[in-house]
């Protein structure tokens, strides 16, 4: 979902998703994988790890009109 938000971060996911010389099928915040062999883990957490806990919970406060 963290990718969802920013076109940047889903441009560089979808790069780095396509150098693993795998397809991707990727709807607004779902990869979706036909087996688990084919879950890129290192990416996955490195496009988690791109956005701090700090700022994701602010999107998310925003978002839900909690500020």
């Amino acid at each position: 979902m963290n990718i969802y938000r920013d076109p940047a971060d889903e441009e560089w996911f979808v790069r780095h998703y396509k150098a693993t010389g795998q397809k991707l099928n990727m709807g607004k915040s779902c990869v979706r994988l036909k087996t688990l062999d084919d879950l890129p883990i290192d990416l996955i957490g490195e496009a988690i790890a791109r956005t701090p806990v700090d700022s994701y919970i602010q999107i998310y406060e925003t978002a839900k009109g909690i500020n």
